[in-house]
């Protein structure tokens, strides 16, 4: 029997790993024999894959022949594995340390503080009449679409998106992606890479949808968001590199903060705020019939919404340290998230099924402000983090050392 390389290792273990915790491998486009192995024989106990995974962490860290960058973003990942499989074993640990251990960032508890100024910012610019949650709820119905309906006004987020996307940075010829709608999903809207350059986005329309946050979606779902990211590293690491360890992607790894980080800064990397409230004003709103809104203000109204971004992450601090009961938990996201019950409940929901992973969309952002700030060439440093494979630990180095 031929010796198995580093990376069909690896991948063979993700796929072992999957059949316990099922979701684990969020995508898979490698040599299909390699999962059919995996998926036909016996199911490996966890605590045999254990000295498995540390076996390949010591065979990694001493192959002076791999490149040191496709070494280091490999070790990133097994230590997660690693690190996974402990808490599969039953292990408990602190929500920050098992943050840390899985995904490289160490969060921290928001002060309530930062929320209130929003409420402030939020009280001045909301129109008046009843409370602020009320408030912030007639918003909500006055800016929702039915996207299932709108094809015409997707078409043309996607095309802006795509053209201004490929303007930067250059997408693989060929690449695409179909829309689906869903129902009673945990999450708003996801990506299903599914190799060759295509993907399958789904968006969740059991949960209320925002003409304020279309253009958004679009730009972290597809261009130059999820789709774009796992395209171009298919193209350059995995077909121009042979680095077949990418063409898994998985769920709790330090790549997931690199990946978010890239979404959720998405949209601002293509267009200005300015440019964002004239296409707003002039072309989406109208056609969606919602002409009388004012882009300027709801485009204020947006960012000091985007200040309570971090609630969730308290709320898990909440529910998983703390053992808060379920009514203290959506009565906090009611709060300081200024949402109903029915979208402190949705949270608390998407909460369960994601557990720590919540932490990666605040900090992977942060993550990527901090080098920007540091670096200047924001566009160059996305186009980066886009091509090559990098960890947020080296994230962290860059901007402390100003390589």
């Amino acid at each position: 029997m031929p010796i198995k390389t580093i990376e069909q290792r690896y991948l063979q273990l993700a796929f072992a790993i999957d059949r316990h915790q099922p979701g684990y491998v969020d995508a898979y486009y490698g040599p299909a024999e390699w999962r059919h192995e995996v998926e036909v024989g016996p199911l490996r106990p966890v605590a045999e894959l254990v000295p498995e995974v540390e076996a390949l962490i010591d065979a990694a860290a001493g192959d002076t022949a791999m490149a040191a960058q496709r070494r280091a973003f490999l070790l990133s990942q097994l230590r997660a594995m690693e690190t996974n499989l402990r808490l599969l074993a039953g292990e408990s640990l602190p929500l920050q340390q098992e943050t840390e251990a899985l995904y490289g960032v160490s969060p921290a508890w928001m002060p309530e503080a930062v929320f209130e100024e929003a409420h402030r910012s939020l009280d001045e610019l909301l129109p008046p009449g009843g409370s602020l949650n009320e408030r912030m709820a007639r918003r909500k119905q006055q800016t929702e679409v039915k996207v299932e309906a709108g094809s015409p006004l997707l078409e043309e987020i996607v095309a802006e998106l795509r053209r201004r996307t490929q303007a930067r940075f250059p997408l693989p010829a060929g690449e695409s992606f179909e829309i689906a709608f869903v129902q009673d999903e945990p999450w708003m809207a996801y990506n299903w890479y599914l190799g060759g350059y295509r993907s399958r986005i789904d968006i969740n329309t059991g949960a209320p949808i925002h003409i304020t946050r279309l253009v958004d979606l679009i730009a972290h779902e597809a261009y130059p968001g999820h789709h774009t990211e796992l395209a171009i590293k298919e193209a350059e690491l995995v077909n121009g590199n042979g680095w077949l360890e990418h063409t898994v992607a998985l769920i709790n790894s330090p790549a997931c903060v690199i990946s978010e980080g890239i979404a959720t800064r998405a949209l601002s990397i293509l267009m200005s705020e300015a440019e964002l409230i004239e296409w707003n004003g002039a072309e989406l709103f109208p056609r969606a019939g919602l002409a009388e809104l004012d882009a300027a203000r709801e485009q204020a109204i947006e960012a000091a919404r985007l200040k309570l971004d971090s609630v969730p992450g308290n709320a898990a601090f909440l529910l998983f340290d703390q053992k808060a009961d379920e009514a203290e938990v959506v009565a906090y996201i009611e709060r300081y998230g200024l949402g109903t019950e029915q979208e402190a409940r949705r949270t608390l929901k998407f909460l369960r099924y994601a557990r720590s992973y919540v932490f990666t969309y605040d900090y992977g952002g942060r993550l990527l402000d901090a080098l920007f700030a540091r670096k200047g060439e924001r566009e160059a440093w996305f186009s980066r983090l886009l091509r090559e494979a990098i960890t947020p630990e080296q994230v962290r180095d860059y901007i402390g050392a100003g390589v």
